[in-house]
């Protein structure tokens, strides 16, 4: 093998300096030039921006719709629960001042009461849901009527219950426990299947935990369930009106800057 045929294979292996200096060099005679990379290419690069931009604002107008949708089939959600937070409040509050004597009511008086406090709260509820639900049709409007149908006939089947329990059972604080843990069952269930409805976990997670009350107020005994009722129940209540109405009020904020 002579010099001039290694000199010649080493000019063929040598690294061509547009390679080594990252310059590209013009396309010979007869050469295709070379593509373009999308991550170099500026406009492809803002056509992905815009892309993103694009999906990300489609993504802000969905999750609107869904709470324009949800907020207009429950009505104001936050409203509600607080409405039933009080009524826990001043009813059970009543009942249990009633037994501990730390009221000076009789427990009829304090039944009394609460049976006042809960007929307000569900006009209220009923009129709240009134005014959200107008205008809606379609598959929404037949979720929203079911779902006011359930909580309509499961409390219709309660006091027929009630009734029932009242003439088979004497004792007053045994036939109270076992009348309101039938309502507050009701209403876990309906809040759970609220939830899952209308793709709302708090509700769903309030429901739980209504279901949660029920089953220790049962435990706790004619003694002590109105102490869990007024103080893990409304208190349960209460707290996911606070979390509600912040919530709501943070998708307003993001809404308005969006």
């Amino acid at each position: 093998m002579n010099r001039d045929h290694l000199t010649n294979r080493a000019s063929d292996a040598a690294v061509p300096e547009s390679a080594v200096f990252g310059v590209r060099s013009a396309p010979t005679a007869g050469e295709a030039p070379a593509a373009s990379s999308p991550a170099n290419d500026p406009q492809e690069l803002t056509a992905g921006e815009d892309r993103s931009l694009d999906l990300r604002a489609a993504l802000a107008v969905v999750q609107d719709a869904e709470r324009s949708a949800r907020r207009s089939l429950t009505g104001n959600t936050a409203l509600v629960y607080f409405l039933w937070g009080l009524t826990w409040v001043i009813g059970y509050g009543s009942l249990w001042g009633s037994k501990s004597g730390r009221l000076p009511l009789e427990p009829q008086a304090a039944l009394g009461i609460l049976g006042a406090a809960l007929a307000v709260a569900t006009v209220s509820t009923v009129v709240i849901f009134a005014r959200g639900s107008r205008g809606i049709r379609g598959q929404s409007a037949f979720q929203g009527g079911m779902y006011g149908a359930a909580w309509m006939l499961g409390f219709t089947v309660m006091g027929a219950l009630s009734a029932v329990i009242g003439r088979a059972i004497d004792d007053f604080w045994l036939r109270g426990m076992l009348i309101n843990s039938i309502a507050i069952l009701i209403v876990g269930l309906l809040y759970i299947t609220g939830g899952t409805t209308f793709n709302d976990k708090h509700q769903a997670y309030l429901g739980v935990w209504l279901l949660l009350v029920t089953g220790a107020g049962l435990i706790s005994g004619p003694d002590h369930f109105l102490t869990v009722f007024l103080f893990l129940g409304s208190t349960g209540m209460l707290a996911a009106a606070v979390v509600e109405h912040l919530r709501t009020r943070r998708h307003r904020t993001e809404a308005a800057h969006a």
